[in-house]
């Protein structure tokens, strides 16, 4: 019995072994898998999200190894002014928004003695152009609603405190200012409205029309202030859709020159234009008397 025993035991044992060296070898891999797992990196997807250039905020729009100006020849002495400036540390982008100031105020001479829109001024329009470059449209409508409802709203309820002019001002500057801190909170969550790095200057601008329109409202007209509030509003979008191009920054910077001959020559054309305007002949349109043949 022992001697049968023995023998399987022998003839068993190799077996046995192989199975053993097999398991040990599983194991092996495995444990040279963790180790390789364990020792890489693990790469997390990340979301790339373009933000679009913003000509107010941002500084430069073109660098100055890439301006080029050409050979002097004299006409091109702006640009060789503007190349030194650049030297200089002036940035790109506010040298192409002074040039692209006296355009937008051309475009809204254009549209008011020509087209018959009105507005507060000349200025004013094209503040708030500027300023929907840095908000955006929609956001700056939205801020300047928004901006308006407060100062209407605050106006209502220190009427009743019966304070003066400057203190109750004062108060309603208060007002705003936490509701346009509260709207960039909460434009953090849309991505239609994004106004959380905007700078000050914009809210300020906003603030101005604001004013105009309680000021238009009290000296004369509550009608009368919507109709230069919202005259204000289409001229200023008007000259943001023209500055927002960015091939047209790229011109005013290649061709300074021939912006300021161009906002002479329009000007000059503009103001001696004595025909009627776009709006009037459509008021007057039938009282307007057509020749017959």
């Amino acid at each position: 019995m022992k001697k049968l025993f023995l023998l399987l035991l022998v003839l068993v044992l190799p077996f046995l072994r192989i199975e053993i060296r097999a398991i040990e070898m599983v194991d092996e891999v495995e444990d040279e898998i963790e180790a390789t797992l364990s020792a890489t990196p693990v790469v997390e997807p990340t979301i790339v999200v373009e933000e679009k250039p913003n000509i107010v905020e941002d500084k430069e729009t073109v660098e100055v190894e890439k301006y080029e100006v050409g050979e002097w020849n004299g006409f091109n002495s702006l640009r060789y002014l503007i190349a030194w400036a650049m030297n200089r540390g002036v940035a790109s982008n506010t040298i192409v928004l002074l040039l692209l100031l006296p355009l937008i105020a051309t475009l809204v001479s254009v549209l008011h003695y020509m087209g018959g829109f009105s507005g507060y001024g000349i200025f004013m329009p094209t503040m708030i152009a500027i300023t929907f470059l840095a908000t955006g449209i929609f956001g700056g409508l939205l801020l300047f609603g928004m901006i308006l409802g407060v100062s209407l709203l605050g106006n209502f309820i220190l009427k009743k405190f019966k304070l003066h002019f400057w203190p109750s001002r004062a108060i309603s500057l208060l007002f705003i200012s936490l509701a346009t801190f509260v709207l960039m909170i909460f434009s953090s969550f849309f991505s239609l409205i994004d106004i959380r790095q905007i700078s000050i200057f914009p809210v300020l601008f906003m603030i101005l029309l604001s004013e105009e329109f309680t000021r238009t409202h009290l000296a004369k007209s509550k009608n009368e202030a919507k109709k230069l509030t919202i005259g204000t509003i289409i001229l200023a979008i008007s000259g943001a859709i023209v500055m927002n191009f960015g091939w047209f920054h790229e011109i005013v910077l290649k061709y300074p020159e021939l912006i300021v001959v161009l906002v002479l020559i329009i000007n000059i054309l503009v103001g001696n234009y004595k025909g009627m305007r776009f709006s009037e002949i459509t008021r007057f349109k039938d009282g307007i008397r057509e020749d017959k043949k």
